[in-house]
């Protein structure tokens, strides 16, 4: 009996001297940040989700790390591939972190040009929300009423997505390649037009993220029919169809990748002291009643995961049996069928980010992305602010009144 107390004694002490040790490292580690400036890039431009969150929670960490400054830049391009291959490459002294999308999982197995990362090397910091993957329909919708309806289709399903690369596009074709559904993913919807583009009819079912029509579903209009993960009282879970291997790793995956958002990295090899440092800023931020209050506030939730915890999700999530690997293969040659339509500009709104041209004696209103969307005056690249009414324009997008792809304009 002696011996077994002395045993459980070690063990007990050495278990306190393991969890003391990173408390150590991180007081350590914060006082090199006294009086220096941490640059937060965002893979997204001022505004959304992202943005929010890297304001939110850098501004909290300067409380949670005495003397610390912080600067958030926006980085848009190329779904969030150039803010992390910015992070990555920067040096790894604890002055340079990060957020992205959680979507880049998927580029970084597709292997898709422009990548110069590895999320698995990646300095993790933490997440601050799970966003669980979700399919909606409206809630007036006559054909699509359960996620059995979709499954039974007679007619092929209208997915809507942004575009090709797009969480909401990934999903959509993962999700119907997997359980065998005739599919049509309709590109160009995005943000509030997704859940509009339902309403209206245009299409019939919206995947992606629960945070993406949760306004909608409050307000009644929006019905989701399927959960991956069993959060939601009364919703169907994927896991209750999955029969074959790929349906049950797909439900794996999109429930593992549902559980991260809001996904903050440093560089790979940041100093130790320094990461430990802000891994417990972060952590002391995220949890602080003023940040989850401000959250509320806002309408966002706080959900939040820590260091090493996260690089094992972005781990288990790159990690995909051969069928999955198979259908992320047939995904990265998906493309989308553009449309033109040529007028002359009668408007221009929001500083160029609106463009209307007239066609037919029809307005059509392009949105212009400042990343995504390439314009050219008389043939040469300009910016958006550029285009003037009087030119006559040519869109190039997946459809009409959604965001173009490119924007060719005559003086």
């Amino acid at each position: 009996m002696k011996n077994t107390v002395s045993i459980l004694a070690v063990f007990a002490l050495a278990g306190a001297t393991f969890a003391a040790a990173p408390a150590e490292a991180a007081k350590k580690g914060a006082a090199f940040f006294d009086g220096k400036t941490l640059t937060w890039v965002v893979g997204s431009a001022p505004g959304g989700g992202h943005d929010f969150f890297a304001r939110l929670i850098s501004r909290h960490m300067q409380i949670s790390i005495p003397g610390l400054k912080t600067v958030v830049k926006n980085r848009p391009g190329a779904g969030h591939i150039i803010a992390a291959n910015l992070i990555y490459r920067a040096k790894p002294n604890g002055l340079t972190v990060g957020s992205f999308t959680t979507g880049l999982v998927y580029s970084q197995i597709q292997k898709k040009k422009g990548i110069r990362f590895d999320l698995a090397k990646m300095s993790w910091i933490g997440k601050a929300q799970s966003d669980r993957r979700v399919a909606s329909v409206a809630a007036n919708s006559k054909d699509y009423k359960t996620i059995e309806d979709i499954f039974n289709s007679n007619r092929p399903v209208k997915f809507s997505a942004s575009g090709v690369g797009a969480g909401s596009y990934n999903d959509a074709f993962m999700f119907s390649a997997a359980y065998n559904i005739s599919r049509k993913i309709i590109v160009g919807y995005s943000g509030s037009s997704a859940a509009l583009g339902l309403l209206r009819g245009e299409t019939d079912v919206l995947m992606g993220g629960m945070s993406s029509g949760l306004g909608y579903v409050r307000a009644g209009q929006l019905k989701i029919v399927l959960q991956f993960g069993k959060v939601l009282p009364g919703i169907p879970d994927a896991r209750d169809f999955a029969k074959t291997p790929v349906q049950k790793a797909l439900s794996t995956m999109m429930e593992n990748q549902g559980k991260l958002s809001r996904i903050t990295a440093g560089p790979p090899k940041m100093v130790p002291d320094r990461l430990a440092a802000l891994r417990a800023g972060y952590k002391a931020a995220v949890t602080s009643k003023q940040l989850i209050a401000e959250a509320k506030r806002a309408k966002r939730d706080i959900d939040p995961l820590i260091g090493e915890d996260v690089r094992k999700a972005i781990i288990a999530i790159l990690n995909q049996p051969p069928e999955i690997m198979g259908m992320l293969a047939e995904l990265s040659k998906q493309k989308v069928d553009m449309v033109r339509h040529t007028g002359p500009v009668t408007k221009i709104k929001r500083g160029g980010r609106r463009i209307i041209i007239t066609v037919g004696g029809k307005e059509l209103t392009a949105k212009v992305s400042g990343s995504r969307t390439k314009v050219t005056v008389d043939g040469k690249s300009t910016k958006r602010k550029n285009v003037k009414v009087g030119m006559t324009c040519t869109f190039t997008w997946p459809r009409a009144n959604s965001e173009a792809k490119r924007v060719d304009c005559k003086g």
